[in-house]
């Protein structure tokens, strides 16, 4: 493997410089840690994926009351 052209790929450069995907929320994210177990995790990546939304997106969502959770 060459890895004398790492980082040289114009696109690679460019994702240096640029300011990331716009905001959908008006305010940046920042990461977060969670913790939950195997089935849980593999529960919401089938809802997430259902309606087609990243894990990320579905908790905002969540978080911001536009999804109601019920019993």
């Amino acid at each position: 493997m060459d890895l004398d052209h790492r980082g040289k790929h114009p696109n690679s450069l460019a994702n240096l410089t640029h300011d990331g995907r716009p905001q959908n929320w008006g305010e940046g994210k920042k990461k977060r840690n969670l913790t939950v177990t195997e089935t849980g995790w593999q529960g919401v990546q089938a809802i997430a994926k259902e309606m087609n939304l990243s894990i990320s997106e579905l908790l905002e969502k969540i978080g911001r009351g536009e999804f109601k959770i019920s019993p």
